[in-house]
């Protein structure tokens, strides 16, 4: 089997875990077998243009989402710049729980004709390398200008929910952003947003990474003299 076969098949099963169906529900709905599908997933057999177009439509992603590397792979070389490459990291800080959520950012080679990229987030992750396990699939678009980057993404599960991210790049440290995530929250089902860092390279999850994340006494000071909310570059690792 080829790489690229095996990359198909790999996501195929990452959007279809993420979307919560079945290997049987998804053969079913492709109207062939499971072992047949089952091979798709392991990359065992050539997937044909028109399945690909199938899958894409089941999953309501492009076909270019499909082709596009999801899991991380393990390496030393040098991190790619920020927004250049197909996956960054994102993170925010969640006060009901306690703890960081770290997101993964994947997006498709190639935009449109107005320069939108289409984008997926695999939300809340238990580890970067099995996305398939998040706790909400998100599908969208980024736009990139040249100091500010905006998401606009849709559940997968529940289309009335959407995401918007507005991320402001840094000028000193063009593989890092800071912004804000604003959307419905799913526990109070209540408009909300945090501030969150955006990164090209996983982060250290300690101490000075929450700090970052947390409001602080400016930001509170800023939102009442100004009725809105707003966040500053994060100084992070000065």
């Amino acid at each position: 089997m080829s790489d690229f076969s095996r990359m198909i098949g790999q996501n195929i099963r990452i959007y279809r875990r993420a979307s919560r169906m079945t290997l049987e529900e998804l053969a079913e709905k492709l109207r062939k077998s499971k072992a047949t599908v089952g091979k798709y997933e392991q990359g065992a057999i050539v997937i044909d243009v028109d399945t690909l177009h199938e899958l894409a439509r089941i999953f309501r992603i492009s076909p270019a989402q499909l082709m596009a590397e999801i899991v991380p792979p393990k390496r030393e070389d040098a991190p790619a710049p920020l927004f250049t490459g197909t996956r960054s990291y994102l993170y925010l800080y969640d006060g009901r729980t306690g703890r960081i959520v770290r997101s993964l950012l994947t997006g498709a080679v190639g935009s449109n004709e107005r320069g939108a990229e289409e984008i997926a987030l695999f939300y809340d992750l238990a580890s970067f390398d099995a996305p398939q396990q998040c706790r909400a699939l998100y599908y969208g678009r980024r736009q990139r200008h040249d100091f500010v980057t905006n998401y606009l993404l849709e559940n997968r599960s529940n289309e009335i929910e959407h995401l918007f991210l507005c991320m402001m790049r840094s000028l000193d440290r063009p593989t890092f952003s800071t912004g804000l995530l604003s959307g419905i929250s799913s526990r109070m089902f209540l408009p909300a947003c945090s501030k969150c860092v955006l990164s090209a390279e996983p982060l250290a999850e300690n101490a000075e990474l929450r700090e970052s994340l947390l409001l602080t006494k400016e930001d509170i000071r800023l939102t009442r003299r100004y009725n809105m909310f707003m966040v500053e570059q994060a100084a992070l690792w000065s």
